[in-house]
């Protein structure tokens, strides 16, 4: 602990990976018409990139989009508080934060991370943490730097006398940016940017696709299905999709939609975790100008699947729905282990026995196979 205050903490320490971390805890910050849900106190990083543009301190331009709240950003950052701090710590932190031409960067949003209900937004160097207190509009606001410097030595001398008044400034200028009309702005569109799209009622098979002219005709052979009513929109025959395969949604709807013309974007995961095989998340401002034409196909594609299937079940496509997160790959996206779950050491004890089970997966079992050491006791 290197400073104390009634609402900020300072702290550091030696950083594993090389030079040291700094962490300056904002203990009670107020939000001003906060989110409803606390996960959205951070903007994804390609709105933030949208709103910002160019100013005299801060720029930001999104250069690629990998999953929603996964960017590479280029950008500048010449603000006050950072130039502050390069002053401070020296140049150990002023070739990585304080940049004067623009650097391009990962930035990435994770919510529920690393606790429910709170949120975490890392770029370049940097881990911010905001996590909801109990009074309404409070948060707890954690920033983390990394400071490239000598294994003991995190900054001169002379700067500690300046560290307490620098964790004050930087804990008023958290509650000052997102406070802004303008980060409201950005967390309201940030919350309808993306539209969770999710298939069900497909227990019978893949649902189908339109057959492609350009495939030949011994594929055709098998598993093709004939539905007069596709006659007016040039969609009569359908195969069914990736047959005796995993489904996944996303793939789904990028080769429907090309089948039909039209390229959309797709992705199977969001906000540091991934989506369950039949969910996937568009850009709802696309998926608003395609929809129409989707659903006329996909209309056809209910009528060619109780055709080959029998009976009147049919996929249907929901719109706006509630994201359904697939656990085995939870921390896939943000290159986490998934964790695994706790199971404790079984133990029965029999009159001066204790009969513990073992897991001898990765050990040689005794030549009593059972998992089960005797010990007296």
């Amino acid at each position: 602990m290197a400073a104390r205050t009634p609402d900020v903490l300072f702290s550091h320490r030696f950083c594993p990976w090389g030079g040291h971390l700094i962490k300056v805890e904002s203990k009670n910050v107020f939000i001003q018409n906060a989110p409803t849900d606390s996960r959205d106190f951070f903007a994804r990083p390609e709105v933030e990139a949208k709103f910002q543009g160019h100013s005299d301190e801060f720029t930001m331009k999104c250069m690629d989009i990998k999953v929603p709240g996964d960017a590479l950003v280029e950008r500048t950052n010449t603000m006050w508080i950072i130039r502050f701090a390069a002053v401070l710590f020296g140049d150990c932190m002023g070739h990585s934060y304080f940049n004067k031409m623009p650097v391009v960067s990962r930035h990435c949003l994770y919510k529920d991370f690393p606790q429910p209900g709170s949120s975490a937004y890392y770029e370049n160097e940097s881990l911010w943490i905001a996590r909801p207190l109990h009074c309404r509009n409070r948060y707890c606001v954690v920033a983390v730097f990394r400071l490239f410097s000598a294994p003991k030595a995190t900054w001169a001398p002379w700067a500690s006398a300046f560290v307490r008044a620098f964790a004050t400034m930087l804990q008023k200028a958290v509650e000052r940016v997102f406070n802004t009309p303008r980060y409201q702005d950005m967390r309201a569109v940030s919350a309808k940017m993306y539209m969770i799209l999710s298939m069900r009622t497909f227990n019978r098979g893949n649902p189908m696709i339109p057959q492609s002219e350009g495939r030949e005709l011994s594929d055709r052979s098998d598993g093709l299905v004939t539905v007069s009513t596709g006659l007016q929109l040039g969609l009569m025959s359908w195969t069914q999709f990736n047959a005796g395969k995993k489904f996944y949604l996303s793939e789904y709807l990028q080769c429907f939609m090309g089948l039909l013309g039209h390229r959309m974007k797709t992705y199977d995961a969001m906000d540091g975790r991934r989506l369950v095989s039949y969910q996937c998340v568009v850009v709802r401002q696309e998926w608003d100008e395609l929809k129409n034409s989707f659903f006329d196909a996909f209309r056809v594609q209910r009528a060619a699947y109780r055709h080959a299937h029998g009976g009147t079940a049919a996929p249907s496509l929901v719109q706006d729905a509630s994201p359904r997160w697939d656990e085995q790959a939870y921390y896939e996206c943000c290159e986490f282990p998934a964790p695994r779950a706790y199971s404790a050491t079984k133990t029965i004890v029999r009159k001066t026995f204790l009969e513990i089970e073992e897991d001898f997966e990765d050990s040689h079992k005794r030549s009593n196979s059972t998992g089960v050491l005797t010990c007296f006791v």
